[in-house]
């Protein structure tokens, strides 16, 4: 049994492989052999199912397996160029009471500890009430085919998982001005998603001799246009209103009840929080639109004669992709603009905040952390699990770990960090689970 020490020294060495999505396969290689001299138990016990590519997915036999449970996470991180590292992105290095390097939070943290989870378990003689597997995708960060690998696994043996776990929200330390402990972030729901490419033709020319109304003039009319108004009107979902009553519990007295109260109100706090905060309001209670990409001539002295400009849309549960299409579509119209639709989903079903996969889930969470509260939460992004719930009775997307609200903002960036004593935490949340999971 590893102590803390030892699991600094274990993570470490799966922060040490690079497995960048589509780095290549020796990586994944490299990564897949440091997994199995660190956990030899979980190898040894748990059958390892070929799917392909450098997806893993092991099965721990339980005494039953009609209430399976997945546990998921991604190899992959994402690149670590740029950005003002304190250290090398891929030395591990400890500093102080942290541990710094790409992939420490998204999401080896959460793979390190699901697998010493049940590493220490099966080391400790425990046999789980229901088979386990570990899911644990390639190719998360460029939205790669690995999660639906696993699936389709699953639906062709007819195996339909109880509960799938998956990366998401965590424990949020409380901050001083307005919290009064520390946030279990369970994520419930994810918003849709659709990329929707609006396009602007013309007869194109030579730059010497420009006419009015070119593509990309349209183009721009229309981007400023949805950027000043509200395209999506912002309207209360339940995952919302379940997420502002639960905050309201780890708020500090003379915020708490006014929280409550906003919880209850409806449209009126749908209406007024996107103006009160753009960063959070905005997402929590509307379907959003950002631009983020564009294409105009191949070279600088032509007038194109088609261009365009990509429109990423995180779909709320209220909304749908066909609703929110339809008013882009329509104020593309009166610039002479058509729109095209692209990669799309709708928002995926809420979680049922009663069943047993939840209350389980959130009974565990309580016994490894008295001191923290349990709050459903909305996510804006997206995640492997999303693919995973299309089999699943109840999805979760957490991971139990303590951070910061600096640590969250290292996700993806620079100096990404994780606290040393969170991983014995974390380990232990999961065995609490498993031990407890009927």
């Amino acid at each position: 049994m590893k102590n803390q020490n030892g699991y600094v020294d274990s993570f470490r060495r799966l922060i040490q492989c690079p497995t960048i999505s589509d780095s290549g396969h020796e990586y994944f290689e490299a990564f897949h052999k440091t997994l199995q001299e660190e956990f030899p138990h979980a190898f040894a016990a748990c059958e390892k199912i070929s799917l392909g590519r450098d997806v893993l997915l092991l099965k721990w036999k339980g005494k039953a397996s009609d209430r399976p449970v997945v546990l998921m996470a991604h190899q992959d991180v994402v690149p670590a160029e740029g950005g003002d590292w304190e250290c090398d992105p891929f030395s591990a290095t400890v500093i102080g009471d942290k541990i710094y390097g790409r992939g420490t939070i998204d999401c080896k943290n959460t793979l390190f500890c699901t697998i010493q989870a049940v590493d220490e378990l099966i080391e400790s003689g425990f046999t789980p009430e229901q088979d386990i597997y570990l899911s644990y995708s390639d190719c998360e960060e460029n939205s790669g085919p690995g999660a639906e690998m696993a699936r389709d696994w699953f639906k062709e043996h007819g195996v339909r998982p109880n509960v799938v776990i998956d990366e998401g929200g965590a424990i949020i330390k409380k901050a001083e001005k307005y919290m009064a402990k520390d946030a279990a972030m369970v994520g419930i729901l994810e918003k849709g998603y659709a990329d929707v490419r609006i396009i602007a033709r013309g007869k194109g020319g030579h730059s010497s001799q420009p006419p009015k109304n070119t593509p990309l003039a349209r183009l721009g009319a229309f981007v400023n246009y949805v950027e000043k108004h509200s395209v999506f009107k912002p309207k209360m979902s339940a995952p919302a209103k379940a997420m502002v009553l639960g905050l309201a519990d780890v708020l500090k007295p003379g915020l708490k009840g006014l929280a409550k109260l906003a919880g209850h109100m409806g449209c009126l706090t749908a209406y007024l929080a996107p103006r009160l905060n753009v960063h959070y309001g905005a997402p929590m209670f509307k379907s959003t639109v950002v631009f983020t990409m564009c294409d105009g001539a191949t070279a600088p002295n032509v007038i194109p004669q088609e261009a365009w400009v990509n429109a990423n849309v995180r779909v709320s549960p209220v909304d749908s992709v066909e609703k929110c299409v339809a008013k882009l579509a329509k104020i593309a119209k009166k610039f002479d603009c058509e729109v095209q639709l692209g990669n799309h989903r709708e928002a995926s079903p809420m979680a049922d905040l009663t069943g047993d996969g939840y209350t389980q889930f959130a009974a565990a969470i309580k016994k490894t952390y008295p001191d923290v509260e349990v709050v459903p939460y909305y996510m804006f992004g997206g995640t492997d699990c999303r693919t995973m719930q299309e089999i699943a009775t109840t999805a979760i997307r957490c991971t139990p770990c303590r951070l910061s609200i600096e640590q969250l903002g290292g996700m993806h960036a620079a100096n990404e960090n994780i606290d040393v004593s969170s991983l014995g935490e974390t380990v232990s949340f999961f065995k609490n689970f498993l031990e407890s999971y009927k």
